[in-house]
């Protein structure tokens, strides 16, 4: 429920966000009030994974665009 509201008022004032960040950050604030056994080893590995995709992926696609040129 939290999720769907979520991304529905993104969608409705046209901001651009992630379905499945806030998916995922809806079950784990969802567990985190219920008192559920929210596993500290897992959320450390999403947020490190939200963290770290973003300068891969400049330094992957540098990469081979300087890779092409030297090709090319």
């Amino acid at each position: 429920m939290t999720a769907a509201v979520s991304i529905g008022l993104a969608s409705y004032t046209g901001m651009p966000v992630s379905t499945t960040h806030v998916l995922s950050s809806s079950v784990a604030g969802t567990m985190v009030v219920d008192g559920g056994g929210l596993q500290r080893k897992t959320v450390t590995s999403i947020l490190m994974a939200w963290v770290f995709t973003l300068p891969a992926a400049v330094l992957l696609s540098g990469g081979l665009y300087w890779l092409s040129l030297q090709f090319l």
